[in-house]
């Protein structure tokens, strides 16, 4: 398996995680130096994204990404694309249309999410 195949089956793993609220898959799969930041603008680290997510502040129903790139810098991925979101924020229905980059990085514990960032897409 290439490296890019191996990053989508990770994103597959991360955004299915977020909808079945396994927090302990995220735990994995993001790295403690996180930089989550949000497409309203807000940011959070690893810790304070997970304590959100385990709180239920964010309820993921629904991940689609109709675009996905993915490209390789040795030990560096950066992904990028468009992502629809249906979630339960703060218990509101929202749908986020979003472009977003992403990047990961491989070392001692495997490939790990460093970044996350997104911006709404005109409607």
């Amino acid at each position: 398996m290439d490296k890019a195949q191996e990053l989508r089956q990770l994103e597959d793993r991360r955004y299915r995680a977020m909808c079945e609220a396994n927090a302990a898959t995220l735990e994995q799969l993001l790295a403690d130096t996180l930089v989550y930041t949000h497409s309203y603008g807000g940011a959070d680290s690893k810790a304070s994204y997970l304590a959100g997510f385990r709180s239920g502040k964010w309820v993921y129903r629904k991940i689609e990404r109709p675009k996905e790139h993915i490209e390789i810098y040795g030990d560096c991925a950066v992904i990028t694309g468009q992502v629809r979101i249906e979630l339960l924020a703060d218990g509101s229905p929202k749908t986020l249309n979003s472009a977003y980059t992403n990047v990961w990085i491989k070392g001692p514990k495997g490939w790990q999410m460093v970044a996350w960032q997104s911006t709404p897409l005109p409607a």
